[in-house]
């Protein structure tokens, strides 16, 4: 009897026929086994799971009919894979890999999915390569892979850090998409498993002895950057992996013809044990993954194995992130169509980046500290495989004269009051209409909220100035703006500033859908920098104020200098 029969025969109780990994695909039916001694999955010709079987049990056996589970999908489940062919690429002891390909046609990429299992993972790596081969550009609002698991078994969720069971949601009345108001006058959203991508490294649903997790071992496919966020986990016992999505202010993906990228590999992990060991035991895979990148097991023209490396310094504000992106014809934070990668300066200003696909970059620094939001340096570079680069100094120049300030900039509202806590709907209707701060004596986390919310509204901060025949620079970074809810016609935030009742600035900004989706410290950012004339100062008290006309805004930091 062949190992694949015997496989076969088997994996219907969940149990694997011999170490090592193996593979069976049923050509009558299209369905594809793979697995090994440790876990087996089974997927039907479309794409999406039938089975996922961990110690005999079938993780997935009491989905609804009318969920699916383990697929990949795009614009929020309005366009699915749909694959035409498939393919075993490799079936060995050590290792089985194969695909699923859907071949471009109108409107649509051509895209494949991949599985891989290792002999000694108890988990399904995935990575998927796409491609615009049309002569039109493609657009796609959302790009994401999707798995549930029982919920009966499994209801517990984290994003490391907020974990929690769904409640119990029939009959409670909805407040805006996937928001519910309980019974207790409380909310709960699948906007408050959200996080950041680059710092999630791992996440996922948990219960019953069994663990289910996504462990990213590289993040540099993910659209946004260093502060984009994303829905990891919420209802359902349900964890997506989203590489594009508008949900935090990103835009779609607009593929033009000739496009390609490569996403993944990332490995869906299986474990079991009490829900501590389940916890520890993917942390503890995640950093074995880490250490693995590049994965050498992964032999594709598209996926290099030898990579770059930069290092360089920050001068003037050395607290700052070092950003490094493809798509250089697009802002680094909105980024869509290439690859990013960041790191954080150390005391020093310091920094070096790793594991860097070759090709050509710009290198970008922005800020984390001070008061010069407005500064970004950059740095047009080409990575070479095999070489760690110098690329020199980077120069952020940090204000003078400042006479007051709220908060460092680091695009987050993170000094104010209620950034803290945890992500939920509740927090946007907590700051006051207005309210006036006054320097010298009022708190920045006491006194200034995280955000600007209630229209209309003034909020305002006093100081003590003297006329002097100078201008004053007044710098206003704001961290996020929305407009007021889902259900809101309008399209955008609006703000008037004002200096002892003259107007200095105006602002509107495209709605980024993050404030009232539950985000305590950031959407997209937009610094803002405004002369105030010498005239307009006066002797004694001095007021500033933020009337806000339309939406929500978030603040990051504050300043007055003298020219």
């Amino acid at each position: 009897m062949s190992k694949l029969v015997l496989f076969l025969m088997l994996s219907v109780a969940g149990i694997s026929a011999e170490n090592g990994s193996f593979i069976n695909l049923n050509n009558s039916s299209g369905d594809v086994t793979l697995g090994n001694s440790l876990f087996n999955i089974t997927f039907h010709k479309n794409g999406k799971a039938q089975s996922v079987y961990k110690n005999n049990v079938n993780l997935i056996d009491n989905i609804s009919k009318n969920s699916q589970t383990w697929y990949l999908d795009w614009d929020g489940g309005k366009g699915y894979f749909h694959p035409s062919k498939y393919e075993v690429i490799e079936d060995s002891s050590e290792k089985v890999h194969f695909r699923f390909i859907q071949e471009a046609s109108l409107g649509n990429l051509n895209i494949e999915f991949h599985l891989v299992v290792l002999s000694n993972v108890s988990g399904l790596y995935q990575y998927i390569k796409v491609s615009n081969p049309t002569n039109a550009t493609i657009g796609l609002g959302e790009f994401r892979t999707v798995y549930r698991f029982d919920h009966n078994l499994m209801p517990k969720v984290t994003n490391i850090v907020e974990s929690g069971i769904t409640p119990n949601l029939t009959g409670r009345p909805t407040i805006q998409d996937t928001t519910w108001q309980l019974a207790d006058g409380t909310y709960w959203s699948k906007y408050d498993f959200c996080g950041y991508i680059r710092e999630t490294p791992w996440f996922g649903v948990y219960g019953g002895g069994f663990g289910g997790w996504i462990i990213s071992a590289s993040r540099e496919y993910h659209s946004g950057g260093p502060l984009k966020q994303d829905l990891l986990v919420h209802h359902d016992s349900l964890m997506a992996n989203y590489f594009h999505s508008g949900h935090f202010g990103t835009p779609g993906l607009e593929a033009p013809p000739g496009w390609s990228k490569f996403y993944g590999p990332y490995l869906v992990y299986i474990n079991t044990g009490s829900e501590k060991q389940v916890r520890e035991g993917v942390a503890k895979q995640a950093l074995i993954e880490q250490a693995r990148w590049p994965y050498s097991w992964l032999v594709d023209k598209e996926y290099p194995q030898t990579r770059g490396s930069v290092y360089g310094e920050v001068e003037g504000q050395t607290k700052a992130m070092v950003v490094v992106y493809s798509s250089i014809e697009q802002e680094f934070d909105l980024q869509t169509l290439g690859y990013l990668y960041h790191e954080e300066t150390d005391v020093n200003g310091r920094f070096i980046i790793n594991n860097i696909r070759p090709g050509s970059y710009q290198i970008v620094a922005y800020p984390l500290a001070g008061q010069a939001s407005e500064n970004v340096a950059r740095k047009n570079i080409s990575i070479i495989a095999g070489e760690n680069q110098n690329i020199g100094s980077l120069f952020l120049p940090e204000p003078t004269n400042i006479l007051w300030s709220l908060g460092e900039t680091n695009r987050k509202s993170s000094e104010y009051r209620y950034s803290d806590e945890h992500r939920s709907f509740y927090w946007h209707f907590v700051p006051p209409a207005n309210q006036t701060f006054t320097i010298g004596s009022s708190r920045v986390d006491k006194d200034w909220y995280y955000a600007q919310t209630r229209t209309p509204g003034t909020w305002s901060i006093a100081y003590n100035d003297k006329f002097d025949n100078k201008n004053r620079t007044l710098r206003v970074a704001f961290a996020a703006a929305s407009k007021s809810s889902v259900s809101d016609p309008a399209l955008t935030a609006a703000i008037d500033i004002e200096v002892n009742g003259h107007q200095v600035g105006h602002f509107a900004y495209e709605n980024d859908k993050t404030i009232y989706r539950d985000a305590l410290q950031s959407g997209n950012f937009h610094p803002e920098k405004m002369t105030v004339p010498a005239r307009q100062i006066v002797n004694g008290q001095n007021v500033i104020s933020f009337n806000l006309l339309r939406g929500m805004v978030m603040y990051d930091a504050i300043s007055l200098a003298s020219e």
